[in-house]
This record gives C-alpha cells, sequence and structure tokens, in this order.
C-alpha cells in the first residue's frame, strides 16, 4: 500500500555575487581570514542544515511506509477517476504487444502488476513476483504496467520515464529490477537524474540517449494511458495485481502467490484438452 510523503526541499548554499566582492575595499589580512572563516561556517551550516533534513525525510519515508495506506488511498480518490461500474475490479486494458512482457508470451494465464517503482510495498513485493517468474517462466505471461503516485512518490514517474528509456535500447526489465533492488538509493533525492544515468551505463546503454529519450512525449503518453487504464480497472494501491483480467487481493505470501497461479496454470490446460463439441 502507498502513503503520502511530504515535499522537503533541502537549502543550498548561498551564492555570492562577484561584482559586489570586487567593489569592496582592500581588506587586512586579518580581516580576510576572518571572513574566509565566515564563509566556511556559512557553508558548514548549509551543509548540516541539508544534512538533517536529509535525515528528516528518510525517517519520515520509513514510518509512513509503516504507518499504512491510508495516503496512498486518499491519493488516488482525488487524482484519479475510477469506473464506477467495475466496481469487482476487472482489467479493462487486455494485455497487448505494447505491453512489457516475461515468460511465456504466448501462454493464456498472465499476471498484470500496476506498480510504482518508488513505493516501498512494490519493492517488498518484487522478491515474491521474480520468484514467481523463475518457476512458473514456461506457463504465464507477466506483465508490468506502471501506476505512479506523484505527490507521495516524486520520483516515481521519473523512474517509470528511465524504465521506458532503457527499454527503447532493449533493457527495460533490466532497468526494472535495478530501479526496485537499489530503491534506497535513489527514492529520497531531489534529483536522482545522475543516479538513474549511472545504472544505464552499468547496463551498457548510450547514456545520452537514454537521458534525452526519458524526456519523450511518447514515454510520458504511455505512462499515463497506464495510470488511466488503472483507475478504470480499480487499481486503488499499489502493487495490484490481476490474474487472468480479475483482480487479486494482494497474496500475503510466496506461497498463497503460488497456489493460485498453479490454479490458474492447471484450468488453463483443462480448457486446452477439452474435446470440442460437434
Amino acid at each position: 500500500m502507498d502513503n503520502q510523503l511530504p515535499q522537503t526541499n533541502i537549502p543550498e548554499p548561498a551564492s555570492t555575487d562577484a561584482k559586489t566582492l570586487t567593489s569592496k575595499p582592500e581588506l587586512s589580512k586579518k580581516e580576510r581570514r576572518e571572513l574566509k572563516r565566515q564563509e566556511r561556517r556559512a557553508v558548514q551550516m548549509s551543509e548540516k542544515r541539508g544534512s538533517t533534513m536529509r535525515r528528516v525525510l528518510i525517517w519520515v519515508i520509513a514510518l509512513l511506509a509503516v504507518g499504512g495506506s491510508a495516503a496512498g488511498v486518499y491519493y488516488l480518490a482525488i487524482t484519479s477517476t475510477p469506473d464506477e461500474t467495475n466496481k469487482n475490479g476487472t482489467l479493462i486494458d487486455t494485455v497487448s504487444s505494447a505491453d512489457w512482457i516475461r515468460g511465456n508470451s504466448a501462454s493464456p494465464v498472465m499476471l498484470v502488476e500496476y506498480g510504482d517503482f518508488q513505493c516501498p510495498a512494490c519493492a517488498q513485493y518484487y522478491p515474491v513476483v521474480k520468484a514467481l517468474e523463475q518457476e512458473f517462466a514456461a506457463d504465464t505471461q507477466f506483465i508490468f504496467r506502471h501506476f505512479p503516485l506523484t505527490r507521495p512518490h516524486p520520483n516515481a514517474k521519473g523512474a517509470a520515464a528511465a524504465a521506458e528509456a532503457a527499454g527503447i535500447q532493449g533493457k527495460f526489465w533490466e532497468m526494472h529490477d535495478i530501479l526496485f533492488e537499489r530503491q534506497n538509493e535513489w527514492a529520497a533525492k531531489p534529483r536522482p537524474q545522475s543516479t538513474f544515468n549511472s545504472y544505464a551505463e552499468e547496463l551498457g546503454l548510450d547514456v545520452k540517449k537514454f537521458e534525452d529519450d526519458m524526456d519523450r512525449d511518447d514515454i510520458e503518453e504511455k505512462i499515463d494511458a497506464h495510470f488511466k487504464s488503472g483507475s478504470a480497472s480499480n487499481v486503488d494501491s499499489t502493487p495490484t495485481f490481476f490474474l487472468n483480467g480479475k483482480k487479486l487481493q494482494s497474496p500475503k505470501s510466496l506461497d498463497e502467490f503460488r497456489a493460485l497461479l498453479t490454479e490458474a496454470i492447471a484450468e488453463s490446460k483443462t480448457v486446452t484438452n477439452e474435446p470440442s463439441a460437434n
């Protein structure tokens, strides 16, 4: 479940106008030393305030992650427009070649996840889904769609764009995995672009192209389309999963998730093996 996070601006060291300095009368050595001491103290105080604000921000993230999902649900209520005729939570947009798919793309069994890369709960589910992918890759399609909650998670949409930009160069899933595995590295940063660039470089991407592609209109439109389809499908928290088009109450363990997939696969094989009527 997702949580509301207050936005915090970390102060930057004050700048000094060079023209103003050059216009002052020449100072004595003692005065210059005192001036330098004052400048160092000002910088240290600014850095100390910035460090304190960062620590406060990290604590706020941790407390809100534990606190529950009320803020996230409220945010969804005021920013998305769920389809009131779809109260049972049926997947609106069918899976297509435009989706990112892992596993067997020809399988009738489809697990769709609406996720937010900055969401702590999504990061907790990530290893569970990864284990399922490895176990059921031959019998299941695993699909990821973006549902960035930009108010509580200001870096979520940028992370989604980073994954899509990596996808243009054939590395969507590799970036997807890094973003979840290293969520703590970039989630709280006020400007995580350099971190995203370092991931792109690590994956062997053209970093300049990667950074340019993150600003492409079609990527933003795709992320927005995913969000709208999730809202229409009554996504009310992240992550939200749909198994063969039906919304799941988030399984509480790997075993519970495994049982659901095993049942769906068995049902699909039963339908496939049924004789057709003459």
